[in-house]
């Protein structure tokens, strides 16, 4: 699953970071950023993302009309579907929309619709905060960060190393985001219109399997993600078929600060030391009291020996 997101960089700076080359030109063009809806809410740089918040979405500008600037848009929503069908507040639909399963998309009554209609869409951050599930010795669920591999000397809790920088030529240099897969749909009433997404989910492969049994579907190259955007020539089944588990991704371990929705700051996402594994404490636990009592058994032998002498 995904249930907690980070992106502290600001407007400007996503702008630069979700360049891209159109086709025919080899200079890098900046996404347009349409203007807020969402009920007043507007995006808000933030380490610690959570269902509700609104965050930068790339789209298609072939769903907005007087966009000529470039091919895709980034347009600020909410996390979490909200059904096209529901009426009244909008925060009153109590249905759990922040993720959609890959493997149920096509039979559901929300999604599905959703998909047919070309409503696929690119959640862009910095990373994405996931509890350990696994370990089942643990009584404590430990957070981790996970995020794309960056250059050797950028760390990803330290942003005085990032460097960003960008120019047409060269595009963005600094540091990398994740791109996810989702859906997202435009919801009204009587006074308010609301842009809003799911984050698309699928089964863990072997990198991060360890940790949850579930990860977002991450478009790991700029020909996933053109064919995810592309709604006008992309098939949606097709489209489907580009979503595979991404196998190169870091992480490292954070503090239980970020379980707290209420946290934003840049302590989130900064790495904590690696938890001692309570399965490998218990085998070596165990092996010492066999050891001392193999120990004490030998020593019991030796004295009866001894005795019966």
């Amino acid at each position: 699953m995904c249930g907690r997101t980070g992106l502290s960089l600001k407007r400007e700076q996503v702008q630069c970071a979700c360049s891209y080359k159109p086709r025919n030109t080899d200079l890098y063009t900046q996404p347009q950023w349409l203007p807020e809806h969402n009920a007043g809410k507007e995006y808000t740089p933030s380490y610690n993302i959570v269902p509700t918040d609104i965050t930068p979405i790339i789209v298609s500008s072939s769903r907005f009309k007087n966009v000529a600037e470039s091919s895709r848009v980034l347009k600020p929503m909410m996390w979490g579907i909200i059904p096209p069908w529901h009426k009244g507040d909008y925060k009153t639909h109590n249905l759990s929309t922040n993720n959609c399963r890959l493997e149920n998309i096509r039979s559901s009554k929300l999604y599905s619709p959703i998909l047919n209609d070309g409503g696929r869409c690119v959640i862009v951050a910095e990373g994405f905060y996931e509890w350990q599930t696994t370990n089942k010795l643990s009584k404590t669920k430990q957070p981790y960060y996970i995020y794309a591999p960056q250059e050797d000397k950028i760390k990803m809790d330290e942003p005085d190393t990032w460097n960003n920088s960008f120019d047409e030529e060269d595009g963005w240099k600094g540091i990398r985001l994740l791109y996810m897969a989702g859906l997202y749909n435009v919801w009204q009433n009587e006074d308010t219109i609301i842009y809003s997404y799911s984050v698309i989910t699928m089964e863990s492969n072997n990198t991060l399997d360890w940790l949850h049994h579930r990860m977002p579907a991450i478009l790991n190259n700029e020909e996933q993600i053109e064919a995810w955007l592309d709604i006008d020539n992309v098939q949606p089944d097709l489209a489907l078929s580009y979503l595979k588990p991404v196998k190169l991704l870091s992480w490292h371990p954070v503090s239980t600060a970020v379980n707290n929705s209420r946290n934003k700051s840049v302590d989130c996402n900064k790495r904590v030391p690696e938890p001692k594994s309570k399965a490998t404490q218990k085998t070596l636990n165990s092996w010492f009291v066999k050891a001392e009592k193999r120990k004490s058994s030998d020593e019991s032998d030796t004295q009866n020996k001894r005795a019966k002498k």
